[in-house]
């Protein structure tokens, strides 16, 4: 949420030049606060590292992964983008929380971008 699409592309160009190092992409989802959407994209050397730091993060405010397909099916996906194809009004207090948990997920080397349908 916070990144510019700079700071994504040399988070991923890092990454990828680093020797001996196979990049796999993940996608996970959850739902946050105000029941607002959440798509995670994530680019790591070690799939089950991700989704543990992902988890760990989410369960720290509250939250968890939801199934495959539980969230996509609020976006279409445009180029590297997802698109809200419904968007959820949220509280003020609903939106800091959902900011301050998009920030800690950014936080972790893994996450790439996070996307949300909170308006």
């Amino acid at each position: 949420m916070d990144n510019t699409p700079a700071d994504v592309i040399e988070r991923a160009i890092k990454k990828a030049t680093e020797k001996g190092v196979a990049l796999e992409a993940a996608t996970y989802e959850a739902y946050g606060p105000g029941g607002a959407a959440l798509i995670i994209e994530v680019l790591t050397d070690n799939k089950n590292r991700a989704v543990q730091e992902v988890r760990a993060i989410l369960t720290k405010h509250d939250l968890s992964l939801a199934g495959q397909g539980r969230a996509v099916w609020a976006f279409q996906k445009h180029g590297a983008a997802w698109i809200p194809t419904t968007t959820i009004p949220l509280s003020d207090e609903d939106l800091e929380r959902l900011a301050v948990i998009a920030e800690a997920l950014e936080e972790s080397d893994a996450v790439q971008e996070v996307f949300t349908n909170a308006e």
